[in-house]
């Protein structure tokens, strides 16, 4: 499918992903030719779509008269005019059915249907590991926050985070001082950098090719609420475990908590020196969680490492032998 007609439907109508995988897999599906459908036709093809088992779509005639009346509007040139505007600019778009779209991210729940990035996107396939927290971390916390991102670069770890101010920066600032690499996952579209005071850090590590900014959203997206919260799922799912270092009660750090349970990552947290605001999660982890791998002091990171590098290959054999048996059963039968 033209990337500009993908564009229509799954950021600008939108679709569900479930839907577009049928359409995606029935290469003469009417939908893929929507100049040629009128409204009534488009409203049927949704229609049926709706009709698939495990597919929802909100709104059908309203969708069907938005599709029509943008492809009137020649909306799909002005697609295109965006798309040729932001590669020049050297940002490139994945859709979920390409190649090059991250494995760890096809399973998980609401995969994004799009990945924008700048930058060295192969990175999203290295052992990587996630150091967030706080946007007002303790001066113990800013320390920490740098040692433990420039260890894992010493261990051959690709350093991910929101690129938020706070641990998250000054865990990448820490990886770079190694001259590591980093996968920064943005919350807005990547025309609109935030936080605006990382601009420089963000033009620096993209010039000198240290790294990877991404996005669900389409480059001239801005920044919102509910997307600084939902960037954490992506975030989680790239890396091998969370790395918690300091997080208040109410710190947006707990959606990536939250994320990486679901997805059955490993939980890291740096053990704070005492009771205070920014310890909260930490300690509240530490109390509730048998399974976390807790940071007293920076040498602890070797045997974590080491600990969830185990984890993941016995994942990965799990997985091998998973799909090695369903293969059987086919065969078999």
């Amino acid at each position: 499918m033209k990337l500009s007609y993908y564009l229509l439907l799954s950021k600008y109508i939108p679709l569900p992903l479930s839907a577009l995988k049928i359409v995606e897999k029935n290469k003469d599906h009417p939908i893929r030719s929507l100049e040629k459908l009128s409204p009534n036709e488009i409203e049927h093809q949704l229609v049926l779509l709706n009709k698939t088992p495990s597919i929802s779509i909100k709104n059908i005639k309203e969708k069907g008269l938005k599709i029509q009346n943008l492809i009137q509007n020649k909306f799909i040139e002005k697609i295109d005019g965006n798309i040729n505007r932001w590669n020049e600019s050297g940002i490139e778009i994945v859709r979920y059915f390409d190649k090059l779209y991250p494995k760890k991210l096809k399973d998980i729940k609401d995969a994004p249907k799009i990945i924008t990035y700048i930058g060295d996107f192969s990175l999203c396939n290295e052992k990587s590991i996630s150091i967030i927290g706080t946007r007002n971390p303790t001066d113990f916390g800013i320390e920490m926050a740098r040692k433990v991102g420039k260890r894992f670069n010493e261990l051959n770890f690709v350093i991910i985070n929101g690129f938020a101010k706070g641990v998250d920066t000054y865990a990448i600032k820490g990886a770079l001082e190694g001259g590591g690499k980093i996968i920064g996952v943005l919350g807005s579209g990547l025309m609109h950098i935030y936080p605006k005071e990382n601009e420089e850090l963000f033009l620096n590590i993209v010039k000198s090719g240290k790294g990877v900014f991404i996005s669900e959203y389409l480059p001239d997206e801005t920044i919102r609420k509910s997307t600084l919260a939902a960037r954490n799922r992506i975030s989680s799912a790239l890396s091998l475990g969370n790395v918690i270092i300091e997080a208040g009660k109410n710190s947006g750090t707990r959606w990536q908590f939250e994320y990486g349970k679901e997805q059955g990552k490993p939980i890291i947290v740096l053990k704070p020196k005492g009771n205070y605001e920014q310890a909260h999660l930490p300690n509240e982890i530490i109390k509730n969680e048998k399974e976390c791998f807790i940071i007293k002091n920076i040498n602890d990171v070797n045997n974590i490492a080491s600990s969830i590098l185990k984890i993941e290959k016995k994942d990965l054999e799990n997985n091998k032998t998973e799909i090695n048996r369903k293969q059987k059963i086919i065969t078999d039968f």
